[in-house]
């Protein structure tokens, strides 16, 4: 029996929601969703509550029978096991709120349809959310399905299949209990994991301008959550977190700060992490320091009072081999020398003065 099957897109927010993603004013917003189970006539179905983002939560169960405006049944349990009266349709809704007060919350409900039957009956719902898909069939023990874009076809009961692309296909899967089977297709439309993680650094003097690979378009379901990493952060839900900028106060000597973007859509999540370097204001220096060691972020520093009689630097790793085409940038009493791509390991900065030469060892992790 081949039908055409309305497929619930399960796990729809009633305000905007992704893995652990918060509201603008800081709290959690709940995720809903469940896992259904045995659902042939006769005996008992069992609903188990698979919803994430939890803070304080309350759910609420209800049930309807086809035609029927008032529930059957209602329940504020967190997982339920239902003996359902009759052969029919029913609707199935799990409310999710996390109440912060008794007049300030967040919700969530995830709703399906479900046949009740003692023949096999195929039926399954969809969550765009990590392209799970829910087995509704009742009465059946083998299942195969066919997700519409090429690929194998699956025999696992509830499989999670990942689209290359948001558009639309139609899924075709195919209950049996060994002697009957039931045939079902829908039409599905999954939402891809397309997220860019990677950003752009622009420096105009102090201030540094940042900007998302993202699809700014996209962006306007989006929640970016910037750490500049001088304690700052700004966290923006829409397109307006696509480019930002932020002012950094120089310091004496060069400062390398890490940032990172963690970027969410209402299903997934990426983050990155860039160093910025913002050069110092420069002080007096007494003496010749090379510095950090170990050198962690790429950076190398050489400052001393005595710059203007330096004739040459070189960079020499342990059998005395000089490091070529190294990057280096004037900085006030000094350099500053881009080691970041170099082989960890122990080095020998050497600096030839018009009068003496100095070494300085240094650890590149």
């Amino acid at each position: 029996m081949f039908r055409k099957l309305k497929i619930f897109l399960i796990g729809l927010c009633l305000t905007f929601c992704s893995s652990a993603l918060k509201a603008q004013d800081g709290d959690l917003i709940p995720i809903a969703n469940y896992e259904v189970s045995n659902l042939c006539y006769g005996s008992f179905t069992n609903f188990n509550n698979t919803s994430t983002s939890l803070d304080n939560p309350t759910f609420l169960w209800t049930i309807w029978q086809m035609g029927n405006a008032v529930p059957i049944y209602t329940s504020s349990s967190t997982n339920i096991n239902f003996l359902f009266p009759a052969k029919t349709t029913y609707t199935v809704d799990l409310t999710v709120i996390n109440y912060i007060t008794s007049t300030h919350f967040h919700g969530d409900q995830a709703t399906r349809v479900i046949v009740i039957d003692s023949i096999p009956v195929a039926n399954f719902a969809f969550q765009r959310c990590h392209s799970k898909f829910s087995n509704l069939s009742c009465c059946a023990n083998t299942y195969l399905w066919d997700f519409g874009d090429g690929s194998p076809t699956s025999t696992l009961k509830s499989p999670i299949h990942a689209y290359a692309t948001g558009n639309n296909y139609t899924v075709t899967l195919i209950s049996s209990n060994g002697t009957q089977s039931d045939t079902t297709t829908g039409e599905i439309q999954p939402y891809p994991n397309d997220l860019n993680n990677d950003f752009s650094i622009v420096y105009d003097a102090d201030t540094v301008r940042f900007k998302s690979l993202y699809d700014s378009v996209q962006g306007t379901l989006c929640d970016w959550e910037w750490d500049f990493g001088d304690g700052t952060t700004l966290d923006i839900f829409g397109s307006d977190g696509w480019k930002v900028s932020h002012h950094y106060v120089p310091q004496e000597k060069d400062s390398i700060y890490t940032v990172s973007l963690l970027l969410k859509n209402m299903c997934y999540e990426v983050n990155n992490q860039k160093n910025v370097l913002i050069k110092g204001i420069g002080k007096t220096v007494t003496g010749t320091y090379v510095f950090p060691s170990p050198v962690v972020h790429g950076y190398l520093n050489v400052e001393s009072a005595d710059k203007d009689i330096i004739v040459e630097m070189k960079i020499v790793d342990c059998i005395g081999k000089k490091l070529d085409n190294l990057t280096v940038w004037d900085k006030p009493y000094g350099y500053y020398v881009w080691i970041g791509d170099v082989a960890p390991g122990i080095y020998i900065v050497q600096l030839y003065f018009t009068d003496h030469i100095e070494n300085h060892k240094i650890i590149k992790e």
